[in-house]
């Protein structure tokens, strides 16, 4: 592993236990009963930042953008989709940028590896490191040189956001087939329970193809790195960077859909620690991101009938970050 990123790693501390149990001890004193999710997450704050009395988050939400298997016979409008999103999102007429101006977090959008380019400007940062992933059924998504490029680039932004005062983050991603990748990033870390798929996901003979492709392709949640470089993507792997970043800086990370749930289970295995500092606002219907759900043992506390990208999901989780907070100063004094 790069000396870099293992010291990122080693540097990564445990959130403060007595200061969580402290402000859940006081909350259940009080006269009054609190929301059950509020409180859950209140003691979060209070672990994190290590005070009952925090002070107002500064947030901001992060979408990752990037095309995935560009090559695998499905890339159909070649990245002219994710381009018009992404343009939507710089010139600030995005549905996020709207949700976020509300909630007052401020909006960054990096193109990590979309098929076309869009321009810099304020907010919007050019770190492509390819022009979309392959498709990991049949050759490497990356190469390493592409896949840590990816995950510095993470790193950095992570490291920058602190230093500017960030205190609570919102993941988001946009581009084309990233649930192709969701899954089968998700699956090597079900291999051994494949089982345990949805019917339609394993009907006719798609559970067998899938256990081959794993096999086959050298598919290993031991190592996460290697998976990542095999089969993910550039978006992914920038957000496994920021996420071990984040932690490093005691940033609250709030997480949404399967592709950014597929960014944390990488992170996690890199560093179990960073559970300490990963919050899962949406729970949506879609089987992978459920299957990630039950993986990483969290329960969201946003119920969605519908399957969101942009970071929408994940603003919605700093405006519960937001109502702990309130709740903490009016209620824990």
């Amino acid at each position: 592993m790069d000396q870099v990123l293992e010291q990122i790693i080693s540097a990564i501390e445990p959130m403060d236990l007595a200061k969580t149990a402290e402000c859940y001890q006081r909350l259940a004193s009080l006269t009054i009963r609190q929301d059950s999710k509020l409180s859950y997450l209140a003691g979060r704050i209070a672990g994190v930042q290590g005070t009952l009395h925090p002070e107002k988050l500064q947030k901001a939400v992060v979408v990752f953008a990037a095309d995935h298997a560009v090559d695998g016979g499905e890339n159909k409008t070649n990245g002219k989709n994710s381009k018009a999103d992404a343009l939507e999102i710089a010139t600030g007429r995005g549905p996020i940028n709207k949700v976020a101006h509300r909630i007052g977090a401020g909006v960054m959008l990096l193109d990590m590896g979309l098929e076309e380019d869009i321009p810099e400007s304020q907010g919007v940062q050019d770190l492509k490191v390819m022009h979309g992933s392959h498709f990991w059924a049949r050759q490497d998504a990356m190469s390493e040189d592409e896949m840590m490029d990816a995950l510095f680039s993470g790193l950095q932004i992570g490291q920058n956001l602190a230093d500017e005062g960030y205190t609570a983050v919102g993941l988001g991603n946009l581009g084309e087939r990233g649930l192709l990748t969701a899954f089968i990033l998700t699956a090597v870390f079900f291999r051994d329970q494949l089982e345990e798929l949805p019917e339609h996901m394993k009907s006719g003979q798609k559970l067998e193809k899938l256990k081959q492709i794993i096999d086959q392709r050298h598919f290993d949640a031991s190592d996460p790195l290697d998976l990542l470089r095999r089969a993910g993507a550039p978006d992914i792997a920038a957000m496994v960077g920021f996420i071990l970043s984040a932690a490093q800086r005691k940033l609250l990370v709030i997480f949404d859909n399967a592709v950014t749930g597929s960014a944390v289970l990488i992170a996690r295995a890199l560093c179990p620690t960073i559970d300490d500092y990963v919050c899962a606002s949406a729970r949506y219907l879609e089987p992978v991101h459920q299957m990630q759900m039950k993986k990483l043992g969290l329960k969201p506390f946003v119920e969605m009938d519908q399957n969101l990208d942009q970071g929408m999901g994940s603003a919605m989780g700093l405006t519960m970050l937001d109502a702990s907070v309130q709740m903490m100063n009016e209620n824990l004094k």
